[in-house]
């Protein structure tokens, strides 16, 4: 849990807030997790400009705790989940969500990383449960840089063939790569 120091406002380093211990050498610096400070109308903000709320469960990881480096790993899988500073806690989910907006427009909501930069992993918001949750779907980078031009995210179809489904419900994806 080291990460270098935040050196500039705009950087992606540790918050002063949320170092815990001393600089090493060569810059980095040992963080802690902090209680978040979100609020739900905070997060319904962001929400305004998504086909969907997010689901329950994820509302709560951006409403709990301040976190950095957040990657879950459970072999075969992989992701980079939005990292959540206490000096700016919406940077990586508005990087996200801007980087990948044409797939809004089609239902899916992009909130993290599959590997490192392989595509968005999204909300299918078209395959809802019955808990507001939604199916788990991954898009490779290169067939949606590619393969689709930009009128193509208008039709749900064309989409949706990228589509390659990993979880029916954010709730099953944190069961599986957290408690297996």
């Amino acid at each position: 849990m080291r990460l270098p120091i935040k050196t500039d406002p705009e950087d992606g380093g540790v918050p002063l807030s949320m170092v815990n211990g001393e600089v090493d050498e060569e810059g980095y610096v040992e963080w802690k997790m902090l209680p978040s400070t979100v609020t739900g109308e905070e997060v319904t903000e962001i929400e305004k400009s998504l086909p969907a709320p997010f689901p329950p469960l994820f509302r709560a990881y951006l409403t709990t705790r301040f976190v950095l480096d957040m990657q879950v790993v459970n072999p075969p899988y992989f992701f980079m989940f939005p990292e959540l500073p206490a000096d700016n806690p919406f940077r990586d989910i508005t990087f996200t969500l801007q980087a990948w907006n044409l797939l809004l427009t089609t239902g899916y909501i992009p909130f993290a990383e599959y590997q490192d930069g392989w595509g968005p992993v999204c909300f299918d918001t078209k395959q809802q449960t019955a808990d507001g949750d939604y199916a788990i779907v991954w898009f490779d980078h290169e067939h949606l840089l590619h393969e689709l031009d930009e009128e193509d995210y208008r039709l749900r179809e064309k989409v949706e063939s990228y589509a390659q489904s990993l979880f029916p419900s954010f709730r099953v994806f944190m069961t599986e790569m957290f408690l297996h």
